[in-house]
């Protein structure tokens, strides 16, 4: 039966809202991949943010039997969080509650929660989930459940099966359980008693099968997604508790998880680790067993392709090059909540495996600086690798396990099968505690050659791990449709059948996720490859993890920085392919979404783990569409920018003066009209500033210290907005502070007319850009007294701009720093603030300026109120002007986050203060208000 999903697009925005699907095709695009080697393109997008509109969805779908395909955080490595049909997704907004009990042995979770999130509530009660998984900063609840995701230190005793409590779950045909609920399970009784009853006689039957009961509890006795969680069967009886567990690794197959109650487990306080350097793998292999202790958190390995793809990069060991040829390292960490347990068990490591020679003495430490650079071997493997494929490589990360006693026989199996299959660059690092073992390789897919290869690979991998030493293809990544194919082969017949009852008996029109863990497609994992199409160095390391989703400020308004990434690979393959047309057409369908939107805030490197950068490109981009009469415009105001920044000024002078004579709707219908006639004129908001004013330079004083001060055009140019609690500028406030601190103030000349290049930049346009900057810094070091004095720059961003590849050969210091380092000691608090907001914003958080901001307000306040998951604003420079719509999206939960007795909040950058004031409701102004009102 064919599908018109014109219809169901209709029916579904009738019913959850317009805004809430889509059928873009630049945005069903943008959502086909998630962090595995599959790019499969849904017909329409849900963003869903209640479990209303989840459950309006399903209704559609099942009316018109289209599949649904559950999406978290899309971090999935296996091709699980892709489909056809109806591709729902969580919001940002939604399924984000965290509810700890009152003894804190419990929290409830809501599924869009993010792992690291939660743990940072546990945290301050010595608690964490159990789950434990690398992606753990990105990944939500809801992906760790289905995938029963784990990582270094759970093992196969804190992961989802092990630890959860509760769940409460919407099925495929509407119904709702909630098996923490009493009421719940009696209303589900009544409304599915036939999926409870063959629950009850599948749990019967395989309890009475010994052969099938004893397979299932060997094959959970080391790390195991592959397939469904079938120890439910011989674990529980009671069929709700069965089913509680069943749900936990179906990868969305079975049912909606709306939310999770965990049982917590302990966060030790205090933590040691060591390296233990062997001189083969076999000896590694061989203390794995001595290490399976209470003593030992965790143990990961690093096989010898590993110590030498990380070998002399940055951060990493001086001596790793002096290691013999074919040397494992074991990463060994003890953790307890007092030091003399931790010494106890540090002892007990030492000496479980000290009869086995070690390259290096084995030697424990408490200091994070030390232990964190041997964490960082480990962490660094993958960016490493991952950053120096060859472009328009793909990197692929498998996980299989091995019992204990097979690891160094299984890691010279899987080393030969690089080198057999042409993939020399693999490496196997992980969880050898658990002998769980992940290895990477960075194929091509650009031809059916490439393809077949990988299949080879993967099928002579599959051999290996299943019909030699009986392991599992998946330790902790889920099943998805890379393994699929296999499950069969790993389980066996009779448990193959069982899985296939189970997902029948749950979803039996079989429109939950078809064809991920139940696939009878042998080919599944070699179909739907995507493409890694070669675009621009900045970016051409990007694997698609979708970790800088969390911190891109316009992930939940319409892109991250891997949908920008995805989109724009399409457009290379599309023109690489002769398709120029097709190219063309998405390139332009894709303008408001890839370009116009990026606020190249960079927040995508820090949270990268192979260092894209989609800022810089998106700046790179907007060059070549600057056309030959928005060149004329933006070099007349290079060239006259003294006479602009005045006429900008006067200009929100002269409209805040029309605003308070004729009100906000006729403001707002003059500014629409100017709009109409220029790109320039912004959108009205009745918290527009004032106009600002220039320094004014101090009358010198004898003795004193002279500093240079160079106003930045944002505060220069927007003065105090009607939500400020005064009328002072930044330059009169500023310069104030700095002559109270007992310093001369000089200003640069012609200030108005310096800039440090940004608002070029920002659009593309480096020539003037630069040249702005350049003339800047001959201007500033012309009143420095030949390098004597220091200059001081007032916005955060301006300093970072003007100090970037930039020849300085004078002091140059952004404001903060000069409050901190200069101002506080000299000025002592005459009076102290009780609660105040602080704005640790893109640029401060590049520039690690976070911590001397804290400091700075700590001196003067008794409390500082970080709103949660506010890091960049949006505004983007005068972006937030010409398009508001990202800052009123990057900010939409700012005004919630605040405490009620919060009325002032302080950043150092005007631009951003004007955005982060419009959507707040309250003052946000920079650090130097604070101080000079707290010396004053």
């Amino acid at each position: 039966m064919s599908i018109d999903y014109q219809l169901v697009h209709q029916q579904l925005k009738q019913v959850i809202g317009e805004d809430a699907v889509t059928d873009d095709p630049v945005r069903r695009f943008a959502w086909s991949t998630d962090g595995s080697y599959f790019r499969i393109v849904p017909e329409l997008v849900v963003t869903a943010n209640s479990l209303e509109q989840v459950k309006q969805t399903l209704a559609v779908a099942r009316n018109h039997q289209v599949p649904i395909t559950f999406r978290a955080a899309g971090t999935s490595l296996s091709g699980q969080a892709v489909g056809e049909g109806i591709l729902l997704r969580l919001g940002y907004d939604g399924f984000r509650n965290i509810d700890i009990s009152d003894d804190h042995q419990h929290v409830t979770l809501g599924s869009a929660v993010i792992g690291a999130d939660a743990n940072a509530k546990l945290k301050p009660l010595d608690k964490k989930i159990g789950p434990d998984p690398a992606t753990l900063a990105s990944c939500m609840v809801g992906g760790i459940v289905n995938n029963n995701a784990s990582g270094m230190c759970c093992g196969t005793t804190e992961n989802s099966y092990k630890t959860i409590d509760s769940a409460k779950l919407l099925f495929a045909d509407g119904t709702f359980l909630n098996t923490g609920c009493e009421e719940s399970k009696q209303a589900f009784k009544q409304a599915r008693p036939e999926l409870l009853q063959t629950i009850a006689e599948l749990t019967a039957k395989t309890q009475a099968n010994v052969e099938l009961s004893k397979r299932i509890k060997q094959k959970f006795e080391i790390k195991n997604t592959t397939g469904y969680s079938l120890n439910a069967l011989i674990d529980y009886n009671d069929p709700f508790d069965v089913l509680n567990h069943l749900v936990v690794g179906s990868e969305g197959t079975f049912a909606f998880v709306e939310e999770v109650t965990y049982r917590t487990v302990e966060e030790a306080r205090y933590k040691a680790s060591a390296m233990a350097v062997f001189y083969n793998m076999v000896d590694a292999a061989n203390a794995i067993p001595p290490l399976k202790i209470p003593a030992v958190a965790a143990a990961e390995l690093l096989d010898w392709a590993s110590i030498k793809a990380i070998t002399g990069k940055k951060g990493m060991p001086n001596w790793l090059d002096q290691l013999p040829e074919g040397a494992a390292i074991l990463l060994i960490e003890c953790r307890a909540n007092d030091d003399d347990t931790l010494a106890k068990y540090t002892k007990q490591a030492s000496q479980a495996i000290a009869h086995i020679k070690t390259e290096r003495p084995i030697e424990f430490s408490t200091d994070p600086s030390v232990y964190g650079k041997y964490w960082a071997m480990r962490s660094g493997l993958f960016p490493i690798i991952g950053g120096e494929r060859p472009a328009g490589s793909s990197v692929i990360i498998e996980d299989v396990a091995f019992r204990v006693e097979d690891l160094a026989a299984g890691a010279a199996d899987l080393t030969e099968l690089f080198h057999k299959h042409g993939y020399p660059e693999g490496v196997i690092y992980g969880h050898a505690k658990d002998g769980n073992f992940h290895f990477i390789i960075t194929p091509h897919f650009r031809s059916q050659a490439d393809i077949d290869q990988f299949e080879r690979f993967m099928a002579d991998v599959a051999t290996l791990v299943i019909d030699k030493y009986d392991g599992s293809m998946k330790a902790e990544h889920g099943t998805g449709r890379a393994v699929a194919p296999f499950v069969e082969m790993e389980w066996g017949v009779q448990a193959y059948e069982l899985m296939k009852e189970l997902k029948a008996a749950f979803d039996p029109t079989n429109l939950l996720n078809p064809g991920v863990v139940i696939n009878d497609d042998k080919d599944i994992h070699i179909k739907d490859i995507k493409q890694a199409a070669v675009v621009d160095g900045w970016v051409d390391r990007c694997i698609e993890c979708g970790f800088c989703e969390k911190t891109c400020p316009t992930s939940a308004l319409n892109m991250s920085p891997r949908q920008r990434i995805t989109t724009l690979r399409e457009i290379a393959r599309l023109e690489d392919s002769g398709a120029a047309a097709e190219a063309a057409e998405l390139r332009q369908a894709a303008q408001y979404d890839v370009i116009d939107t990026c606020v190249a805030c960079q927040l995508c490197v820090i949270s990268c783990p192979v260092d894209n950068n989609m800022g810089m490109l998106v700046r790179k981009l907007r060059g070549p569409q600057i056309d030959s009469t928005a060149q004329k415009v933006l070099d007349f105001q290079a060239n006259n920018f003294g006479a602009v920044n005045q006429v900008l000024s006067t200009g929100f002078d002269v409209l805040h003066g029309v605003h308070k004579i004729t009100g906000s709707t006729v403001t707002k219908k003059l500014m629409d009209i100017g709009r109409k006639i220029s790109s320039e004129v912004p959108y009205w908001d009745p918290s527009f500033p004032r106009g600002g004013n220039l320094p004014k330079p101090s009358t010198p004083t004898t003795g004193q210290p002279t500093v240079v001060y160079f106003a930045a055009c944002g505060g220069r140019t927007f003065g105090p907005t009607p939500e400020d609690p005064d009328s002072t500028t930044l330059p009169d406030v500023m310069t104030t502070l700095l002559e109270r601190a007992g310093f001369n103030v000089v200003i640069p000349n012609k200030t108005r007319q310096l800039c440090c290049g940004q608002m070029w930049e920002s659009k593309g346009d480096y020539k003037n850009a630069d040249m702005k900057r350049d003339e800047l810094i001959d201007a500033l070091a012309q009143m420095t007294n030949n390098g004597e004095y220091p200059v001081i720059i007032d916005a955060l961003s301006c300093t970072k701009r003007t100090l970037q590849d930039s020849d300085i050969d004078f002091t140059m210091l952004d404001a903060v720093e000069f409050i901190h380092d200069q101002v506080m000691p000299k000025l002592p608090a005459k009076k102290r603030k009780s609660s105040v907001a602080l704005h640790i914003g893109c640029t401060a958080t590049h520039m690690n300026a976070g911590g001397m901001m804290e400091a700075i307000v700590r001196a003067y306040c008794d409390e500082i109120v970080k709103p949660e998951g506010i890091i960049c604003c949006g505004f983007a420079g005068e972006k937030g002007l010409y398009k508001p719509e990202i800052n009123e999206s990057a900010l939409r939960h700012l005004k919630t986050k605040l405490p009620s007795e919060i009325d002032e909040g302080y950043y150092a950058n005007r631009m951003c203060e004007m955005g982060l004031t419009r959507h707040s409701g309250i003052s946000y102004r920079h650090l130097a208000y604070l101080v000079e009102e707290c010396t004053r």
